[in-house]
C-alpha cells in the first residue's frame, strides 16, 4: 500500500509534465540545454520501471484477497488511484485495514505514511465497528491479529494511546487474562495491543502482544466532508 502511494506521486508527476507539454510549452522545452532533456528522459524512463516493477510484485506477492484494490491499475486516473485505498468512513473517522503484516513500531510508521495513525478507540460503539469488520475480514490464519495504537511500552502497565492519552479505564475490551505481559514469548514481555479475530463472539477482544511480532493493523484519519469515497480520499 505504501508502494501505491509512492506511484500516486509518480503518476503526478508525470501528469504535470504531461500539462506543460500539451500548454504550449513543449517548445521552450526544445531549446533547453541537452543534458536536462536527457535528465527529463531518464526520470520518465525510472516512473515507467517503477510502475512495470510494481504491477510484477503485486501478482506475485499480495495474496488473492488484496489485489482487488489495484485491479486496472493503468485504466485509474489520477485522482481516483490516490483514493482507491479501500478507507472505509465511520462516523467522523476514516478507517484502513492493512493487510500486510508489520511490528508495531512498523505498522505505526505504514499508517503515518498514509496521513494517520494506529486506531485509539474512543468509545463502545467503535469498538463495535472494528469488531465487526475484523469478523468479517478474510485472514490467511485464525490466529490473525490487528495492531491498534494502544502500548505500555514506556511504562509497564500504563497503557497509553499513541496520541499521549491514557486509557479510559471504563472503555476496556480485554480478552479474558489478559493483559498478562507473558514473558514466555519474548524477554521483552508484551507491551503493544492488537485486536485478535479469533473467538470474536463480544467485544473483548483486546490482545497485548511482543511489539516485535508481525501483525496486520488498523489505520485511523479524520475524516472529510462528503461521500466515503471523497472524505476518506
Amino acid at each position: 500500500d505504501v508502494s501505491l502511494v509512492v506511484c500516486c506521486e509518480w503518476v503526478q508527476m508525470l501528469m504535470r509534465f504531461s500539462s506543460k507539454c500539451s500548454s504550449g510549452e513543449a517548445a521552450a522545452f526544445q531549446h533547453e540545454k541537452p543534458n536536462r532533456k536527457s535528465n527529463l528522459l531518464l526520470w520518465a524512463l525510472l516512473a515507467a520501471a517503477l510502475i512495470i516493477i510494481y504491477r510484477l510484485g503485486e501478482r506475485l506477492l499480495l495474496p488473492p484477497n488484496h489485489t482487488n484494490i489495484y485491479r486496472d491499475f493503468f485504466l485509474l486516473d489520477e485522482s481516483s488511484l490516490c483514493s482507491h485505498l479501500n478507507w472505509e468512513k465511520h462516523g467522523d473517522k476514516c478507517y484502513y485495514f492493512s493487510n500486510i503484516s508489520l511490528f508495531w513500531k512498523g505498522s505505526r510508521s505504514f499508517c503515518e505514511d498514509l496521513g494517520a495513525d494506529l486506531v485509539k478507540i474512543d468509545s463502545r460503539e467503535e469498538q463495535e465497528f472494528l469488531v465487526e469488520k475484523v469478523k468479517n475480514f478474510v485472514m490467511d490464519t485464525i490466529l490473525g491479529s490487528f495492531w491498534i495504537g494502544l502500548t505500555d511500552s514506556e511504562v509497564e502497565g500504563n497503557w497509553t494511546w499513541v496520541d499521549g492519552s491514557p486509557l479510559d479505564s471504563r472503555m476496556k475490551f480485554w480478552l479474558e487474562g489478559e493483559p498478562n505481559n507473558a514473558a514466555g514469548r519474548s524477554v521483552s514481555g508484551e507491551d503493544c495491543v492488537a485486536i485478535v479475530k479469533r473467538g470474536v463472539e463480544d467485544l473483548n477482544t483486546w490482545n497485548d502482544d511482543t511489539c516485535s511480532f508481525a501483525h496486520k493493523s488498523i489505520c485511523e484519519k479524520p475524516a472529510g466532508t462528503g461521500p466515503s469515497s471523497s472524505a476518506c480520499g
